[in-house]
């Protein structure tokens, strides 16, 4: 799900702190120049056509040259898909150059996201994930020919029908056994292949598939928590607080209560929003 996202001109007018963000972050300039920053006066290494993915662990904070306005576009992802995941969790951060016709599919990708996060409907989180998709693919373009060679077809299709049949039976936390059994194959052969294509045992990535269907619920429904852990093969709030916060370093109820109401709380009768589709309430009535 798409959690924040901001398009247009700015300027810094006070320094950034450098603080952790609690979602994937890209983060594009397109126009003019900025940069990331990891410490609190540091100074800023400017970049101009770059496009920068963050994991939520990372902290880090923006920087432009003080004098000039630079275009950018934010966008803000409650998960993003393998193996774009463990690339960046690698060092925390990725960044690489843009072309001139990335930055124009980087237009295109903003023009057709902001309507649905302004206004969402039914068909909108299908657009995010869709648009989800094309970042990845946009943003690993320069890594295919770093990757080894391909796996098997045979071991990727056992992983992808072990992934699709737990994500079906989720509500009740199949066992790998179950798994390997629905799928015809042993649990050491299971272990074997998701270790070959994923770099991680079945018990990791299945944990992490019901973590992400958990901040899914959470951000999309009126759930409690128990209901969420309950649809999510949780046995009750408790392990699912647990849990998350051993993977996110924060709990469920502060990510939904300080970070997706306070993006959604509408504004005031009267005020417009002036710089430009910005996620963040108090943000959104200060001029770019």
């Amino acid at each position: 799900m798409l959690r924040y996202f901001a398009n247009g001109r700015l300027r810094w007018k006070n320094p950034m702190v450098c603080n952790t963000r609690t979602n994937w972050e890209f983060y594009a300039v397109i126009e003019g120049r900025c940069a990331p920053v990891f410490h609190d006066d540091e100074p800023p290494v400017l970049q101009e056509k770059t496009l920068w993915v963050f994991s939520p662990e990372c902290s880090h904070a923006w920087a432009d040259d003080g004098r000039r306005k630079y275009h950018r576009i934010v966008l803000h992802f409650g998960s993003v898909p393998y193996p774009l995941d463990e690339i960046v969790r690698a060092q925390g951060w990725f960044s690489k150059k843009l072309t001139d016709a990335e930055i124009t599919r980087l237009q295109a990708i903003a023009a057709e996201l902001e309507p649905h996060f302004r206004e969402p409907n039914l068909i909108s989180p299908l657009v995010f994930q869709g648009r989800l998709m094309d970042l990845t693919v946009l943003a690993l373009a320069d890594k295919v020919t770093t990757q080894p060679p391909a796996l098997s077809d045979l071991a990727t299709f056992k992983v992808e029908r072990a992934l699709s049949w737990h994500t079906e039976h989720l509500a009740r936390n199949p066992s790998m056994k179950e798994v390997a059994d629905a799928i015809h194959i042993s649990p050491s052969h299971l272990r074997r292949l998701f270790w070959q294509v994923r770099k991680a045992s079945p018990k990791t990535v299945f944990q992490h598939i019901r973590l992400e269907k958990a901040q899914e619920l959470m951000s999309r429904t009126a759930l409690t928590l128990e209901d969420v852990a309950r649809h999510c093969g949780f046995t009750n709030a408790s392990h699912l607080c647990r849990d998350y916060k051993a993977c996110y370093h924060f709990t469920p109820t502060f990510w939904r209560k300080k970070l997706v109401a306070g993006f959604s709380k509408p504004l005031p009768p009267g005020v417009v929003p002036v710089r430009e589709f910005s996620a963040r309430p108090a943000e959104r009535t200060l001029s770019a």
